[in-house]
């Protein structure tokens, strides 16, 4: 009985835990569309990807401003000329227009006003269920509504990835990106 009671005052004199801190882990989701285009295509490819992750710390840089990033997983479909043209060069298959893509990637964004939004990552392309290209990519943008204190925000910017084929020739493609960012 003396245990419990003991508990009880040490409860009630306890400091109550404030709300989260700014450094506390957020889910991120982040939804993109993009036009894609390879220098072996004269056809533009489309793109959907969906990026799941957690949110890590913020790093301050010398400024003190923060840049919050996150790691996660970026799973992606693109329809379209793009993926197909480099295919059929670099491999000689005769392809779909479908592929879907599956990286690890890290995005985020900071800098002065918090306007500056970044993306990058690797990971594979594949064709149904056949492994085609291993890829590298990276996003720059802007980040539209970043003054606002809302987790969603705009994104848009530009794209570039270098798409190695299983057995043939890394090749580059160039896009244009827009999307939503919940972070």
């Amino acid at each position: 009985m003396l245990v419990l009671a003991a508990l009880t005052v040490l409860l009630t004199i306890a400091p109550s835990a404030g709300p989260p801190s700014e450094g506390a882990r957020k889910l991120v989701f982040a939804n993109r569309y993009s036009v894609q285009w390879s220098i072996v295509s004269g056809v533009p490819g489309g793109e959907l990807g969906l990026f799941l992750g957690s949110s890590l710390r913020p790093r301050f840089d010398r400024h003190n401003r923060p840049w919050k990033t996150a790691l996660g997983y970026e799973f992606a479909v693109s329809v379209g000329g793009a993926d197909r043209g480099t295919a059929f060069f670099s491999w000689g298959g005769n392809y779909g227009l479908v592929y879907h893509r599956h990286h690890v990637a890290a995005l985020g964004y900071g800098g002065p006003g918090d306007r500056l939004f970044y993306q990058f990552g690797g990971g594979v392309m594949l064709w149904r269920s056949t492994l085609v290209a291993l890829e590298a990519e990276v996003r720059l943008g802007v980040v539209l509504g970043a003054r606002r204190q809302e987790r969603v925000k705009g994104i848009v910017g530009g794209e570039a990835r270098i798409v190695g084929i299983l057995g043939g020739v890394p090749l580059p493609h160039f896009g244009v990106f827009a999307g939503l960012l919940l972070f």
